[in-house]
């Protein structure tokens, strides 16, 4: 035991006789030195104690102004953290016992006092007191995790099945003590039948193969419903290697499950969708290789023929139906090039290295009033965006993608194209006078085929916003940073146009 080398004794004893006794035993202790006080009323032992810090009280319960168990009562009121020994006559062992349950130490009975019994006494008072204010402490701990953690703690005996469940475990799960019985069989009770077998599997080979018990699983709550929890716990095993202990909490998951499951779908999504797309591309390209070969097949059928007749007039001499004939073939060649040019304009209609956006642009909405019938009104502010390669691109598209929905959803009969500078960001609008649409539709990501022009937005840091209504036309409006936007190339600062209508 680690009892002080020096202890601070307070003997509160009316008798003379009593209190010389026990000092006389006192003296005879040999274990460890003792400093003495002593009084005769609880008054002034209250008095004392708030004083002077005394490690251990011997009180009799007899006192001048106090009697009985009230005596103790009153002086634990005072000096709650000071270790006392209650002193009784034979007639008042039941009360002794009382002041044990209350907190006493011991009692000692006063006409058995001797030294050896005293010296044990105090000594397993002062001990005993120590382990009592140690796990007080710890348990005082252990309660204020439990009820600040955002977990569910719950412990285990798997040799009784006893199982504590903390009040924040029962508000996850949703079910009163009442109503959640503390033993384990009553938790397997409202674990989700699909999840019943998985969680015994786990806990068994935690228990019997130490491996990690982590799991997430199904209960059932007050209301029927289920939700999701993650359970993780630790065992202690004894020297035989059988658990005795299994402590762990829960959390609720639910949300994140959602969320995840949603991640899933949304991938799943995208997925389908860039197989669509991928699809057609497919059959562009193979529109695109079977109107050149037809193209390219009509007019090499046409020039073999003016190549046979020309062979056969230049036999004898070439005149002027010869002359004709050639301009003819060379006419054919022209044809020939023109539709090649028209076609590859399909796959790509500028070269954007070479013109920069804002003359792609320029025409393209010629190319695209002229095959829809609807006028297009371009308006680019006289400040200067200087775009670089890639948002250039980027915001030819854009404006490419708007125009194409126009002609295929809007029914409008008259468009418009903006691009400004409003610092900090490069405003692109794409307006329209056709048939507009209702909110729902505006809020959907995946409407009016929309989502090419998002991803170019936010490719470029920025984002596409819609404002529309029925009978009131749509417009698009990409708001892009100009650091990005006019963020030098790395291996060509000076690829990209510059707005200077």
């Amino acid at each position: 035991m680690n009892t002080p080398a020096s202890v601070n004794v307070l003997v509160v004893e009316d008798s003379p006789t009593d209190a010389l006794l026990i000092g006389e035993a006192l003296a005879d202790i040999t274990d460890f030195d003792h400093c003495l006080s002593h009084v005769e009323a609880l008054e002034d032992a209250l008095a004392q104690a708030q004083d002077t810090p005394f490690d251990v009280v011997l009180l009799d319960l007899g006192l001048p102004d106090s009697n009985g168990i009230d005596t103790f009562r009153r002086f634990k009121h005072v000096a709650p953290d000071t270790p006392v020994l209650v002193l009784t006559g034979l007639a008042d062992i039941s009360v002794g016992l009382v002041a044990i349950q209350e907190g006493a130490q011991d009692y000692l009975l006063k006409r058995e006092i001797q030294a050896g019994l005293l010296s044990r006494a105090i000594r397993y008072a002062i001990e005993r007191h120590r382990a009592l204010t140690a796990l007080a402490a710890s348990e005082e701990r252990f309660q204020l995790a439990v009820n600040g953690a955002s977990a569910g703690l719950w412990d285990w005996n798997p040799r009784t099945d006893e199982l504590y469940l903390s009040p924040h475990f029962r508000e996850i799960v949703g079910h009163d003590e009442d109503e959640l019985a503390n033993e384990m069989r009553a938790h397997y009770d409202i674990v989700h039948p699909d999840d019943s077998e998985r969680v015994m599997r786990a806990l068994k080979a935690h228990i019997e193969d130490h491996r990690p018990y982590d799991i997430e699983y199904r209960v059932r709550t007050r209301s029927g419903e289920y939700q999701w929890i993650q359970s993780r716990a630790q065992a202690l095993w004894d020297a035989s290697g059988v658990a005795y202990r299994m402590v762990g909490w829960i959390l609720d998951v639910t949300d994140r499950r959602r969320a995840n499951e949603a991640l899933r779908e949304s991938r799943e999504d995208l997925q389908r969708l860039s197989a669509n797309i991928e699809h057609i591309r497919e059959e562009e390209k193979t529109r695109i290789a079977r109107e050149l070969h037809d193209d390219l097949g009509q007019l090499l059928t046409a020039l073999k023929i003016d190549m046979a007749r020309f062979e056969r007039t230049i036999e004898d001499k070439i005149d002027e139906t010869s002359a004709g004939a050639l301009r003819d073939i060379y006419g054919l060649i022209d044809q020939l090039v023109g539709s090649v040019r028209r076609i590859a304009a399909d796959l790509r209609p500028v070269m954007l290295d070479d013109l920069g956006p804002i003359p792609a642009i320029d025409w393209f909405i010629h190319e695209f009033s002229a095959r829809h019938g609807i006028a297009v009104n371009a308006q680019y502010n006289t400040n200067e965006v200087a775009f670089n390669r890639d948002s250039g691109t980027e915001v030819f598209r854009m404006v490419q993608e708007g125009l194409t929905n126009v002609a295929r959803h809007s029914g409008a009969s008259e468009a418009s194209v903006e691009i400004v500078r409003e610092e900090p960001f490069c405003i692109v609008k794409i307006r329209d006078n056709g048939r507009g649409a209702l909110r729902e539709a505006r809020r959907s990501r995946k409407s009016f085929g929309l989502i090419g022009m998002r991803e170019r937005a936010a490719r470029l840091g920025g984002e596409l916003t819609i404002q529309t209504a029925p009978g009131q036309g749509f417009m698009l409006i990409a708001t892009l940073p100009l650091a990005i936007v006019e963020a030098p190339d790395i291996d060509d600062a000076g690829a990209g146009g510059v707005v200077k209508h």
